[in-house]
């Protein structure tokens, strides 16, 4: 009897991985969207070094230490290291 439990990911969330680029949308105290670098990957989101973003969020991303969590799913992958 086939177990119909079996859960699947979409592909685009399993490609994310350390070392890759993605772009954000904004939240919280950020109020532009920003881009940044992978550091760390959960089931659900990123863990990403911040890397580019607005001026105007200069407070809020120091604020943050440099680094926000992301969800998997709003996510866009930018660039992937070269292997």
């Amino acid at each position: 009897m086939a177990d119909k439990t079996e859960k699947t990911e979409a592909p685009e969330e399993d490609a994310l991985k350390v070392g890759d680029y993605i772009k954000a949308k904004k939240f919280g105290p950020l109020e532009h969207n920003f881009t940044g670098e992978i550091t760390k990957v959960y089931d659900n989101s990123v863990l990403v070094e911040i890397r580019d973003y607005n001026p105007a969020d200069k407070t809020a991303v120091g604020d943050m230490n440099n680094r926000a969590v992301v969800r998997k799913s709003t996510a866009k992958l930018t660039s992937a290291p070269k292997d």
